[in-house]
């Protein structure tokens, strides 16, 4: 009798060992290698700022994944209302690197500000795979109110129990401010410049005759200025004419500020904006009615107005340029009887200004 009940107790005993030893396997089967690469980034880290966020996590276990659990750090305010809790999967710049989009992510399901939680559906996950989405509302979170670091949360995985398949832990900080003002100054440029023609000195291409009207080589004029709302040039000169000292005789300016275009044979002297170009820049440049020809494009042949002591106005832009150009030319006729003379001259004061 007694060996029976020695036999019974070792059979029994044996029994609870193996159980014992099953369970222990079965325990460290189910155990998982957790998630790896998580991520909780908050577009803004500065103190109660409300703000929108990426979640990235690469799975380690071979599962069936039917949710995922996003807890934040403790003191932030999470929203109850799901709607505020919309996602994005459209890859960007600001993933990691080999991200690809989270299958099956959509709207929160559940959301709890006493947990620090909210829930998103998920499809299966590859192992291996690096996932990433975006929450895109910042009615969804709120950072706490007071700056800290090391403030921890996790990213967990589950199935449709919902039973946890894996898990990780990431760590973020609040400031209390996170963003840098930069400041810098452009300052008002504008030069002007007359070249192309030797030394400043833009003589008649010939004698001038009453059978023809003569005109100078030009003088071009270039124009650089960051003025936003353009630039101008005035023109004067010293005679109001070509006057001769020998002969004592000006060929006089034409009606200075009017438009006019000469005729050979009859005496008149003018000035004329031949040609002008924007260069870069914006706006549109243009010759003045009166130094062009008459309607705000550039003189033709014989056309422009004659100059005087007052600045007046010959060119203009109504906005920025870099390289703007434009030629002026004398234009010049005379009669029969206009006096002889070597020593016809005129000086001309060009200067200009930027609309800033």
């Amino acid at each position: 009798m007694l060996k029976t009940k020695v036999y019974k107790f070792r059979v029994v005993l044996a029994a609870a060992l193996l159980t014992a030893t099953n369970f222990a396997f079965l325990g460290s089967f189910a155990s998982a290698a957790g998630l790896t690469h998580v991520t909780v980034r908050f577009d803004r880290m500065a103190t109660a700022t409300a703000t929108t966020g990426l979640v990235c996590a690469q799975p380690a276990t071979t599962a069936t994944e039917a949710s995922v659990v996003v807890g934040f750090p403790t003191n932030t305010v999470v929203s109850t209302t799901l709607t505020n809790w919309g996602v994005s999967t459209a890859v960007t710049t600001g993933w990691p690197s080999g991200a690809v989009a989270w299958p099956g992510i959509a709207q929160a399901t559940a959301a709890d500000n006493t947990l620090k939680t909210a829930t998103f559906p998920s499809t299966d996950l590859t192992v291996g795979t690096l996932y990433c989405f975006n929450w895109t509302n910042s009615a969804a979170i709120t950072t706490r109110a007071a700056a800290a670091a090391d403030l921890t949360g996790t990213v967990t995985t589950q199935d449709s129990v919902p039973a946890t398949i894996e898990s990780g832990t990431y760590a973020t900080a609040v400031v209390g401010n996170d963003q840098i003002v930069v400041n810098a100054t452009v300052p008002p440029t504008f030069n002007f410049a007359i070249g192309t023609c030797s030394s400043n000195i833009d003589n008649f291409t010939g004698n001038l005759s009453p059978s023809a009207v003569g005109t100078t080589t030009g003088c071009d004029v270039t124009v650089n200025t960051n003025a936003k709302t353009g630039w101008f040039a005035w023109a004067k000169d010293s005679n109001t004419g070509l006057t001769s000292v020998s002969a004592s005789k000006t060929i006089a300016s034409t009606t200075p500020g009017t438009n006019a275009t000469l005729s050979s044979g009859s005496e008149g002297y003018v000035l004329g904006v031949t040609s002008i170009t924007q260069g870069s820049g914006a706006g549109t440049t243009s010759a003045t009615n009166a130094y062009g020809n008459g309607s705000g494009g550039t003189a033709a042949a014989a056309q422009g107005s004659g100059l005087d002591s007052t600045l007046r106005l010959i060119a203009s832009s109504t906005g920025t340029a870099s390289g703007a150009v434009f030629r002026v030319q004398e234009r010049a006729s005379i009669s029969a009887i206009t006096p002889a003379g070597t020593d016809y001259t005129d000086t001309i004061t060009l200067t200009g200004a930027g609309s800033f």
